[in-house]
């Protein structure tokens, strides 16, 4: 399952190099994870965490008018600790969009 998670991050981002993954294996109910993401929007205290959240519920949007129900996570980590978050389909066959985690200083979330 790694390889293949690897695979496909790299079709993703063929620019992305010397990273690590961390993921769970969980799949996530993709309405549960749209209210959250509702929910962190309306609690966003920064504009660019308002954006972020925004930009993030509309992908999640998008993705349920595909007719799918679940999701999984993906954390890429380099070196230079920039965390990226990949949302991909349940089997892994297809990532759906990545987006750049806040750094804790950014994240203002109430």
């Amino acid at each position: 399952m790694e390889k293949l998670i690897y695979r496909k991050i790299q079709e993703y981002d063929p620019q992305l190099d010397d990273f690590e993954i961390s993921y769970s294996n969980h799949p996530l109910l993709l309405d549960d994870v749209i209210m959250s993401y509702k929910g962190r929007n309306k609690l966003a205290k920064s504009e660019s965490i308002k954006e972020l959240t925004y930009e993030i519920l509309n992908n999640l949007l998008l993705i349920k008018n595909e007719s799918v129900e679940y999701v999984k996570f993906v954390v890429v980590v380099r070196y230079n600790i920039t965390n990226r978050l990949f949302v991909f389909a349940e089997d892994y066959s297809k990532v759906f969009f990545d987006f750049t985690s806040p750094n804790e200083n950014n994240l203002e979330l109430g």
